[in-house]
């Protein structure tokens, strides 16, 4: 599920939290695309799991983590990797 961008680095050890089951390269997305991508490779994982999504939209910093919580999923943090480039982790909490 991971994909690979020239313009977006994969994240590094700096995560907030536990270390992600998966992660989802969006670089180059933009917002409503970012969240729909998202949500489908969250539903793909278990209750608990965590999805590590790169983004370097900046609207997607606050539309992702907004949505997945009305989701009712838990935002365990978003992480500045590079100027530009953000990490944004999610747990999966429902189905």
């Amino acid at each position: 599920m991971t994909s690979s961008s020239p313009s977006c680095s994969p994240p590094t050890s700096s995560s907030p939290g536990d270390p992600p089951d998966e992660a989802l390269n969006l670089c180059g997305e933009i917002c409503p695309f970012t969240f729909v991508r998202a949500k489908l490779a969250l539903e793909a994982l278990p209750i608990g799991a965590v999805l590590r999504v790169i983004v370097d939209h900046e609207p997607a910093i606050r539309n992702i983590p907004r949505s997945a919580a009305e989701w009712g999923q838990e935002v365990v943090g978003v992480i500045d990797l590079a100027p530009g480039t953000w990490a944004i982790d999610l747990r999966k909490r429902v189905r």
